[in-house]
């Protein structure tokens, strides 16, 4: 396949569509940019996923998608295929009979097109009734007759074209749809006391109706403050606890002494005398920043299917024979005899059988140590096999009982409270600030005039108000993450932004993370391959069996079909099994040591084994078979490990892939060879990162071993959207064939920052000014409350025409240009 640039003539077969597209530098299926390479023999797209959908789309006579889609989209991944095991215990349990009706979440769904096409493909189903789909909160509802169809083959069908449909979650956080009721609450309220203030802006002044309209105005202010202020209040409290001054709490104090302020002069001097139509916009305008803010992380989240990948997990499982195959770890049941491998995860508790090993426990007591477990113990749900040998268990549970799936769900929400010292500082300053200029205010008239004193406090906390900052900083967070999200970034933790600012270094797996993460036999060798026969070949079939190495997967794929009888004694055979990081496989059999492994210690270092060939197969050093592997990097992966380079960033190569490889890589790639290591673990790649981290690294992978070093590192990121564990523990997760989703990750949180930074230092200028003119009592509450909303406009456009689409580029060819 041949890498290209975008000034390449294009073949002349090309439709115009795709000459268009190509002209353009857009993906012709997401409208992404292509960036500096893409792969022509594909077309015009920006990955794999994305040409597979657009030729599934045309096949498929859903070309109606591309009239609905509305701009770039985020790139179609390629998801590996599922299961369903959750669809069948929903079956198993379900008592009626007749249509069945189901509350789903769904993974992918971006727009009104993703919605058009997943109800096209619904209504083409014979068996399906009716189906709705919420985007916004990622939930499908359908009723289905499972007398006229399967309902597996509809969900295989949706997930060709990218999306993934998996069972509803309970216990999901909704905390913005609360904040979406407390903002209508205090929006309608504003709207109704803002009627009520025009009649007396406009004459009203007396009379029934003048006093009536004045205590609804009080009646509904004192719903918005209880209904709209308690979310600021609960926040000031909550700070003031801790010993911190949040930004709730000028808000908070301006809020109340402006209710206070209005009731006394309404009871005191009239209706006319009261502000609650500015009170109650000024508590509606705060909480539609606040809900902004969290409704983007939830959007995120909504995005990427709330189980963790737990339907992802396999687990090898013996059968009748004493075969091993490869099973979802949710249909696995009490009693099944389980094979975990060398970094395996257990998916259920279970007796360990015959011979003494030992498992780390990192996910359920944070200890990173390893502990001994003997023959007949019970190793928890959770552990992970941190010995150099397989072992077998009993499982004692089914999935369904098993602890693992609160470990699973654990790892998807959880974000420490994470600011940068400079937002404290000035968090606190700026507090600290207001406060001290409203009590300078209220000190300096309190003799003169008492009243005047209060409307000056007033005055000050109201038009100081961090309104701006609170609208402002919101937004630009939604445009940023508007953008990435189109660049298929999803963050999935709130705290990345302030993070990414910190890390200087970047610390990349290798295979699936930089590679295409698909190993494949030249042809040579695989005839090779399918000429052992016999014994060697059964040995072979059950090493590879038992291991997870891609080396192992990719031979294990070939041998599959094999018609070779297990070994004798298969059930404890496998308990020799050795997997050395970094050299390969050694089975000690009655006959002599098989290995399965790198040149030098399979062979033995004897001469005689085939140049070329980094993989050998042998018993007792001598060579049985040679194997030679292919592996793909990623288009753009040199180019943007090059750039990264460029910023001044230090780059780090970790792989449990040998030294040998590595080394290539990274001369391939422009990594230095003192930052390139080989052959480790998943505790020692964890130790290196834990060795590095100065709190400012950036772990980018794709495999389970990763998940100690996601721990270990300040933030992290993973290509794997549709693997267990990872995007719950990642910051966040991107699509696509490429990596440069890393330098626009950063890119991005740079470029919030510089408007975060400017929309501050016009916040300064402008208070500086506005309480001047307040301690000199030219100000009242109510041109208080007018001057706050109109800064807040003028941030706010400020900040969106900083970052509108025009203005902000998301392309892998500049992703430090912003």
């Amino acid at each position: 396949m041949t890498t290209t640039t975008l000034d390449m003539i294009w073949p002349e077969d090309w439709p115009a569509e795709f000459r268009r597209a190509a002209e353009r530098g857009e993906c012709l299926h997401c409208g992404n940019p292509l960036g500096r390479f893409w792969q022509r023999d594909d077309g015009p797209f920006c990955c794999r996923g994305c040409a597979g959908v657009y030729r599934l789309i045309h096949q498929e006579d859903l070309c109606r998608f591309y009239d609905l889609k509305p701009g770039a989209t985020a790139p179609s991944p390629v998801l590996r295929p599922e299961s369903f095991g959750w669809l069948d215990r929903i079956l198993e349990e379900r008592d009626a009979t007749g249509p069945l009706h189901l509350d789903l979440d769904i993974q992918g769904v971006h727009c009104a097109a993703c919605v058009w096409l997943i109800e096209e493909l619904f209504k083409r189903r014979e068996a399906g009734i009716q189906i709705r789909i919420n985007p916004t909160l990622g939930k499908v509802e359908l009723d289905w007759d499972p007398d006229r169809g399967d309902l597996k083959d509809f969900l295989a069908e949706v997930e060709k074209f990218g999306y993934r449909l998996g069972p509803a979650t309970r216990g999901v956080r909704r905390h913005s749809r609360t904040l979406l009721l407390r903002m209508a609450i205090s929006i309608s309220m504003a709207m109704n006391v803002m009627m009520f203030s025009l009649s007396f802006y406009f004459g009203l002044a007396d009379g029934n109706l003048f006093w009536f309209f004045g205590w609804l105005s009080l009646g509904m202010a004192t719903v918005s403050l209880l209904a709209g202020g308690g979310v600021f209040l609960k926040g000031a409290l909550a700070g003031l606890r801790r010993g911190v001054l949040h930004l709730d709490v000028p808000i908070s104090l301006g809020m109340v002494l402006a209710y206070a302020g209005s009731t006394w002069g309404f009871l005191t001097g009239g209706p006319d005398h009261a502000y609650f139509d500015s009170l109650t916009i000024f508590i509606a305008l705060m909480l539609v920043g606040r809900w902004a803010q969290e409704h983007i992380l939830e959007r995120n989240r909504n995005s990427l299917l709330d189980s963790s990948g737990a339907e992802n997990l396999t687990v090898k499982r013996r059968i009748p024979g004493g075969d091993l195959e490869s099973v979802a770890a949710t249909v696995i049941g009490a009693g099944d005899e389980l094979w975990i491998a060398p970094g395996d995860l257990l998916p259920v508790a279970g007796i360990l059988m015959r011979k003494p090993t030992e498992a780390s426990l990192d996910w359920i007591t944070g200890e990173s140590d390893q502990i001994a477990f003997a023959p007949g113990d019970t190793i928890p749900a959770g552990a992970f096999n941190a010995s150099l040998h397989g072992f077998t268990v009993t499982a004692v549970e089914g999935f369904q009982d098993s602890r693992l799936q609160d470990l699973l769900r654990s790892t998807s929400v959880a974000d420490e409270e994470f600011r940068p010292q400079w937002w404290h500082r000035i968090s606190s300053w700026y507090v600290t600030a207001v406060l001290v200029a409203a009590a300078l205010g209220f000190a300096l008239w309190a003799a003169k005039d008492p009243t005047q004193a209060l409307k000056v406090t007033i005055s000050i906390l109201v038009v100081t108000c961090p309104c701006a900052l609170g609208l402002a900083t919101p937004l630009a967070e939604e445009l940023v993450h508007v953008g990435l999200r189109k660049a298929g970034i999803f963050l999935r933790k709130p705290s990345f932004p302030e993070k990414a600012l910190l890390v200087r270094k970047v610390l990349l797996d290798k295979t699936g993370t930089l590679t295409l993460g698909r190993l494949a036999l030249t042809a040579a060798t695989a005839a090779d391959l399918g000429r052992l026969t016999g014994r060697p070949r059964a040995v072979l079939q059950h090493m590879t069996a038992r291991s997870n190495h891609p080396v192992s997967v990719c031979l294990a794929s070939h041998l599959r079909s094999s018609d070779s009888p297990p070994l004798d004694g298969g059930r404890t055979e496998g308990e020799n099994l050795v997997e050395i990081p970094g050299s390969g496989l050694e089975l000690a059999l009655p006959d002599g040591v098989w290995r399965l492994g790198r040149r030098g210690f399979a062979d033995g270092g004897r001469d005689g084994t085939p140049e070329g060939r980094d993989t050998v197969f042998s018993l007792n050093g001598e060579v049985l078979g040679a194997f030679c592997f292919t592996e793909d990097f990623k288009a753009d992966a040199a180019d943007e490990v090059r750039q990264l380079l460029d910023r001044g960033l230090e780059v780090y190569l970790l792989s449990g892939d040998s030294q040998d490889k590595v080394d290539a890589a990274a001369r391939l790639l422009g990594i230095a060879p003192e930052r390139a290591l080989g052959g480790l673990t998943p505790e020692a790649k964890a130790a290196r990162v834990r060795h590095l981290d100065r709190h400012d690294t950036l772990m980018v992978g794709d495999g389970l071993n990763d998940s100690p070093s996601f721990a270990a590192a300040l933030c992290a990121a993973t290509p794997a959207v549709d693997r267990p564990v990872l995007p719950g523990k990642a910051d966040y997760y991107f699509l696509g064939d490429g990596i440069a989703a890393i330098g626009r990750s950063l890119a991005a949180a740079r470029h919030l920052r510089r408007v975060v930074r400017d929309n501050l230092a016009i916040a300064v200028i402008y208070n500086l000014f506005a309480v001047g003119l307040c301690l000199a009592g030219w100000v009242t509450p109510v041109v208080a409350a007018v001057l706050m909303p109109l800064s807040s406009v003028s941030v706010v456009t400020l900040t969106a025409l900083r970052l509108s689409p025009g203005r902000l580029k998301w392309t892998s060819s500049s992703p430090w240009s912003s």
